[in-house]
């Protein structure tokens, strides 16, 4: 029941993905002007593909800046996934997921909200300092004694840092342990 809700809330906040930006947020990227959207595709010496990502440029202020935005996926050298990711219009992971290279996945993680402090373009792209990120993740492991993977961990990060309650569960998907950050 409880991985149920768990795969409910990640699709539900996956669809809400445009709300992730706060006001103060959209308000300072307004002005950016987009010029191109171009497909990148990065490959490994054995000629399979290891990154494809897209390359957005914008100008402001008659500068120049590119970020990767739209889906990015990173590839095992044996062509199975490794990596999922959605990014923002401006670079930023709205959502993540990560495989094994059995092609299990490991990790799920999706951006609740993206928030800046910036007071101008200029420091916006200076650094990431001004950045606030929150994100709820959900880690996943494998039960030996199952032979499938099951919600382990799930708990939400505050720009890398565990924030609020996190919860472990054992390979029955009952509760092991809470833990209050």
């Amino acid at each position: 029941m409880k991985r149920n809700f768990t795969i409910i809330f990640l699709v539900l906040i996956s669809t809400l993905c445009n709300s992730q930006h706060s006001e103060r947020f959209l308000e300072l990227v307004k002005d950016l002007e987009q010029i191109t959207c171009k497909t990148d595709t990065t490959y490994y010496k054995n000629g399979n593909v290891w990154w494809t990502t897209c390359w957005t440029t914008y100008e402001y202020n008659s500068e120049k800046y590119s970020t990767r935005t739209g889906k990015m996926v990173q590839y095992y050298k044996s062509g199975q996934i490794a990596n999922e990711y959605s990014l923002d219009n401006y670079g930023n992971i709205k959502s993540r997921k990560n495989f094994d290279r059995k092609g299990n996945k490991t990790l799920e993680s999706v951006t609740i909200e993206i928030d800046s402090n910036a007071k101008s373009m200029d420091e916006f792209f200076d650094s990431q300092n001004h950045m606030t990120f929150k994100t709820y993740t959900a880690i996943y492991r494998c039960s030996k004694k199952l032979g499938t993977y099951y919600l382990y961990k799930e708990g939400q990060w505050i720009n890398g840092k565990k924030n609020g309650v996190w919860t472990t569960y054992d390979d029955n998907e009952e509760v092991k342990k809470e833990k209050e950050y």
